[in-house]
């Protein structure tokens, strides 16, 4: 399941300062993993607690809810028809050379409509450097049920990204320092899929120019592929426990700067309806000429 790392030569402190941070009540977003129950048996209906547990995921790095590195058709919280509901989060991800802390919060009403904002602060460890940046997402749920029926849950919406401090967007060469992009999702869960377990797959159709998910602004001089691809896949070990992935294919618009595409491998736990913690390993290739960023992923989200 996002951009985030520290110096090699600091391993000693990055574990330090990730140990006093997981003390923090709430943590992280991105990464992680969705829920569907292995039965429908499961279902509560008391308040917003209105569907299956884990059927509202967790939060990805735009807030959204999906995973950690990408949105899914899934609507974040559990309200169902005629009720609303609304979710925190805080994440973490932490590579080689860069780390990425992510904060924010999604409302969803009547499980047609979501609204979600995420803050982040993305740190150049070598440099002391912060670049931040404001994301606010819209979706809406078109067609479908992620569980019922035969027809997938299908998902339309938009990212819009704004960077607070904008001096190394310029110098590396991208086109602008807001932008947004557009998104289509397609998800399905099997209850009695692989393994007799609750199985996810969900699949994105993304249009935009972001540049290391805009952390370093919209658009360059190179051309890049404008839509590109989001592919995640889960499993319910449990009814409270989600293994999966994600693979993120990413446009390159910096003619200076090779962007590869990201992907994740991660465990979702669901101990109740209102906490979800998510860890993950990610794989963000090069970023700003520093290569092979892999680390570590970790976030809680809080429904209310």
């Amino acid at each position: 399941m996002p951009v985030l790392y520290k110096e090699r030569n600091l391993r000693t402190g990055r574990s330090e300062s990730a140990g006093r941070w997981l003390l923090l009540p709430l943590l992280g977003i991105m990464s992680a993993g969705f829920a569907m129950t292995a039965s429908a048996q499961l279902l509560e209906t008391a308040g917003r607690q209105g569907k299956i547990k884990g059927t509202g995921a967790v939060s990805s790095i735009s807030g959204a809810s999906g995973g950690g590195l990408t949105p899914w058709a899934t609507l974040g919280t559990y309200a169902s028809d005629g009720q609303q509901g609304v979710n925190i989060f805080q994440s973490r991800a932490s590579v080689d050379d860069y780390s990425l802390d992510v904060v924010g919060g999604a409302f969803n009403y009547d499980d047609r409509v979501e609204i979600a904002y995420a803050k982040h602060d993305f740190e150049i460890e070598a440099a002391g450097l912060h670049i931040r940046q404001d994301k606010i997402s819209a979706r809406y749920k078109l067609h479908g049920d992620i569980i019922y029926g035969n027809a997938p849950q299908i998902t339309i919406g938009v990212e819009h990204g704004q960077l607070r401090d904008k001096a190394v967007a310029r110098a590396v060469g991208a086109e602008h320092t807001a932008g947004t992009d557009f998104i289509v999702s397609a998800g399905k869960v099997w209850l009695d899929g692989i393994a007799n377990r609750s199985t996810l797959l969900n699949v994105n159709v993304r249009y935009g120019e972001s540049n290391q998910f805009g952390i370093l602004g919209y658009g360059g001089d190179a051309s890049g592929n404008k839509f590109t691809t989001e592919v995640a896949a889960a499993m319910f070990l449990t009814r409270s426990i989600a293994i999966g992935g994600e693979f993120r294919q990413k446009g390159d618009y910096l003619s200076a700067l090779k962007e590869d595409h990201a992907r994740d491998l991660f465990i979702a736990w669901f101990p109740n309806k209102h906490l979800s913690v998510t860890g993950a390993w990610i794989d963000l290739g090069d970023i700003a000429g520093a290569t092979d960023q892999r680390g570590y992923y970790i976030s809680v989200q809080a429904t209310l």
